[in-house]
């Protein structure tokens, strides 16, 4: 795999069926510099205990924010289910690894397995830069730092489906319009909690970055304010060119986001050095009735906050594929559509030692795509 400077964004798509390769929207964000380097100490936070299911379509995925894919710890069960009302998985867990080193070679690593040896990942969103916090919290805050306090109140999804977005849109347009009568047209219509309690900014008090989650600026002011018509970003007028402009969105017809980092406390899943990655996660998936309608889909806003580059830099997606029965799969990779697969040794997926459900005759076999990886910054 080839090496690049951290602040990288990334898609990835997991589809039950092998398909053709998709074209997907990459953006680099800007991260502060300024401040001190990441302190030794660790925030102290409690691991995060929020959990999500993603079921929209023909798949159901199940999702922690602690960065952990489809493995259910409360069932000791594999938790990604195709078809999902047949309760077969072929996948038994995941999660983000990434790691470097910094100027003094010093390994810098966050990974995840089970979460049976611990944490690397927390809720919350990362200091940009250092600096005294003011109101309730006076607590001193180094770059790409957090507290318990912050970590705990980010433990949470945020669910949201471009429905309901493009009907506010709808909405919005005709009670601005004095042809439009909004009361006739959308009877009792109110505005969801979804769009009201979207995560747009950060606490600025302490020095999180003040851009969160996507919106649409309806008035341009920088702030989001659904009487203005703004709403979470999903590209309704396909105004992005996802070939050119690395602008994030949301994607998808149901999207769950959730924002976590590496630095809440002591990495006990890995043992390695934090690094100071905010990650802004988004797993989504679309209704369709083609291969699309039995995939989920995952993509990545990873921040560098620490003061610190990070050199000889990895990104990588675990997948632990078990296709069904785990004793007779194989694994492989088509080099050219970049897809890693997992299928059966042979016609009949049977004889689980586990108590897993089997696929029985004619097993599918299980595609992993990432659509593109990180961008490389110009300076190389």
């Amino acid at each position: 795999m080839k090496t690049y400077n951290t602040n990288k964004f990334f898609l990835l798509g997991v589809g039950l069926l092998l398909s053709s390769v998709l074209t997907a929207r990459e953006w680099v964000g800007t991260s502060s510099r300024s401040g001190s380097s990441i302190a030794t100490r660790a925030a102290g936070c409690a691991p995060a205990s929020q959990n999500r299911t993603l079921e929209f379509n023909n798949a159901s995925a199940y999702i922690e924010n602690s960065g952990l894919l489809w493995y259910n710890r409360s069932l000791s069960r594999a938790s990604y289910i195709v078809p999902k009302d047949a309760g077969t998985s072929p996948i038994y867990a995941g999660g983000l690894w990434m790691g470097g080193v910094d100027a003094t070679n010093q390994l810098k690593l966050a990974a995840i397995r089970f979460r049976s040896d611990g944490n690397d990942y927390w809720p919350g969103p990362l200091s940009t830069t250092a600096g005294s916090g003011n109101g309730v919290d006076k607590k001193d805050f180094g770059a790409a730092d957090i507290n318990a306090a912050e970590c705990a109140a980010w433990d949470k999804f945020f669910v949201i489906t471009r429905q309901e977005v493009e009907t506010y849109r709808s909405f919005y347009i005709c009670s601005q319009d004095p042809l439009c009568n909004a009361s006739d047209d959308f009877p009792g219509y109110a505005i969801p909690s979804s769009i009201l309690d979207w995560p747009a900014h950060g606490d600025v008090s302490k020095f999180q970055d003040y851009y969160i989650a996507p919106f649409y600026d309806n008035d341009g002011d920088g702030v989001y304010n659904v009487a203005n018509g703004d709403y979470p970003w999903y590209d309704i007028e396909e105004e992005i060119d996802c070939r050119n402009d690395r602008q994030v969105t949301l994607f998808g017809d149901y999207t769950i986001w959730w924002i976590f980092n590496d630095r809440g406390n002591i990495h006990t899943e890995s043992g390695g050095e934090s690094i100071g990655m905010e990650i802004r996660g988004q797993a989504f998936s679309f209704a369709t009735n083609d291969e699309i309608n039995d995939m989920t889909f995952y993509n990545y806003e990873m921040i560098n906050r620490s003061t610190q580059t990070l050199f000889d830099t990895y990104f990588g997606q675990n997948v632990d594929t078990d296709l069904g029965c785990a004793q007779d799969d194989y694994v492989g990779c088509d080099v050219g559509r970049g897809l890693g697969y997992a299928y059966n040794a042979d016609a009949t997926d049977d004889n689980c030692s586990n108590g897993a459900v089997p696929y029985g005759a004619n097993p599918p076999a299980i595609g992993v795509d990432f659509f593109e990886g990180p961008y490389q910054d110009n300076d190389g």
